[in-house]
C-alpha cells in the first residue's frame, strides 16, 4: 500500500505550534485512519485541536479550502470544526482547528448507526440548501468557492481524463500498462457514465463530496461534527447519496433518502439513473485510487460492487 500522507518531524510540529499558542503545547498524538492528511491532535490548556498536513499535490482539493468553508458555514446548522489557522510548512500545507467530540460512525455498532441515520439525511439535505448563488462553476471549487469546471458533465468526465503534473494522479494513463487497472473496464464504466449524464440535472447545489462514515462523528446519540471537506463541490445532490450508498450498502442509503423525498412530496427525476451515473464515477476514481496505491484487494472488492450494479443496469 502506498503512503500518500506528509512526513513531517515532531520538533517541526512543535515548533510551527509554539508560533501559534502561548500555552504549552501537551498530549501531542498523531491520529490514524486517514488516506491523505496526516492529523495530530493536541491540548493547549483544557483546549483540545487538530493540526492536519496535506502534500501539495491537490490544487484545489487542499486545507485552504476547507478554511473558507469554515467561516462560509459557521452560522449554519451544520457541524463543521472551526479552523483557526492555515499556512504553509515548506511543501506542505497545514490546518489547526477545534477538535470536535464524538467517534466516527463506522466506530459505532449497526444499532447505533441505525439510530442516527435520520439525522445524517436530514443533515445532508440541510448542505445541499446552502445558498450558492455567490459562486460560479461546477465539481471540485477553490479555496475562494468558485467551481473549477463549466459544467456539471465536464466535472465528472475529468475522472477519464489525465491532471495537471502537479495534482494528486498526474499523467496517470501509465497505471493501464504498469498496474492491474484494466483499460476495457474503465473504459466500459465511462462509456455508460457518460449516457447517463444526459439524465443529470444542471442545477447546483453545495455537495459534500465525501460523506463516509469516516467523516461524520456523533456523540450521545446525535451528529456532532461533519469532517474532511477538501472533495466539496457543485452539482447534483444525489451524487452525495450515491457516495454515502455505495460504501455502505447495508444501511440502504439511496432507498432511505427516496423515502424521505416522497414523504415531503419532493420529486427527483430520474432518480435511479442519476445514481447509476454517479456510481459508475465514484467507482471509477476509487479503482483509479486503488491501482495507483497497489491496493489490489479494495480495487477487487469495488470491482464486484461496481460490476454488480452495472449488471443490473
Amino acid at each position: 500500500m502506498a503512503d500518500h500522507q506528509a512526513t513531517i518531524a515532531t520538533d517541526e510540529i512543535q515548533s510551527l505550534l509554539a508560533s501559534y499558542f502561548s500555552g504549552e503545547i501537551t498530549d501531542l498524538v498523531e491520529l490514524t485512519g486517514g488516506r491523505i492528511s496526516r492529523t495530530y491532535a493536541f491540548h493547549v490548556g483544557e483546549q483540545a485541536y487538530i493540526i492536519r498536513f496535506n502534500k501539495d499535490n491537490m490544487l484545489n482539493t487542499n486545507l485552504p479550502k476547507e478554511a473558507y468553508l469554515s467561516q462560509r458555514l459557521a452560522s449554519s446548522r451544520i457541524p463543521i470544526p472551526p479552523i483557526f489557522y492555515t499556512g504553509r510548512l515548506g511543501e506542505l500545507y497545514y490546518a489547526i482547528s477545534q477538535k470536535m467530540p464524538g467517534k466516527m460512525l463506522d466506530q459505532l455498532s449497526p444499532q447505533e448507526v441505525e439510530e442516527l441515520l435520520p439525522e445524517v439525511i436530514e443533515l445532508l439535505d440541510t448542505i445541499h440548501q446552502v445558498d450558492v448563488s455567490t459562486t460560479t462553476g461546477y465539481g471540485i471549487f477553490d479555496y475562494q468557492g468558485q467551481g473549477m469546471a463549466a459544467s456539471w458533465r465536464d466535472s465528472l468526465l475529468q475522472v477519464g481524463q489525465e491532471e495537471d503534473t502537479r495534482d494528486f494522479f498526474g499523467k496517470w494513463y501509465h497505471l493501464f500498462e504498469d498496474s492491474f487497472l484494466e483499460r476495457d473496464l474503465y473504459q466500459e464504466l465511462y462509456r455508460k457514465m457518460r449516457q447517463l449524464l444526459d439524465v443529470c440535472p444542471t442545477e447546483r447545489y453545495l455537495l459534500h463530496g465525501s460523506p463516509s462514515f469516516r467523516n461524520i462523528l456523533a456523540e450521545q446519540g446525535r451528529v456532532s461534527a461533519v469532517l474532511d471537506w477538501v472533495d466539496a463541490r457543485y452539482g447534483d445532490f444525489v451524487y452525495d447519496i450515491a457516495y454515502l450508498d455505495i460504501w455502505t450498502p447495508e444501511f440502504r442509503i439511496a432507498e432511505r433518502f427516496q423515502e424521505y423525498y416522497q414523504q415531503r412530496q419532493q420529486e427527483v427525476t430520474h432518480y435511479q439513473e442519476r445514481l447509476l451515473c454517479y456510481y459508475y464515477y465514484i467507482a471509477l476514481g476509487a479503482l483509479r485510487f486503488y491501482a495507483y496505491s497497489n491496493e489490489a484487494g479494495a480495487y477487487q472488492w469495488m470491482r464486484q460492487v461496481i460490476l454488480a450494479k452495472h449488471s443490473l443496469a
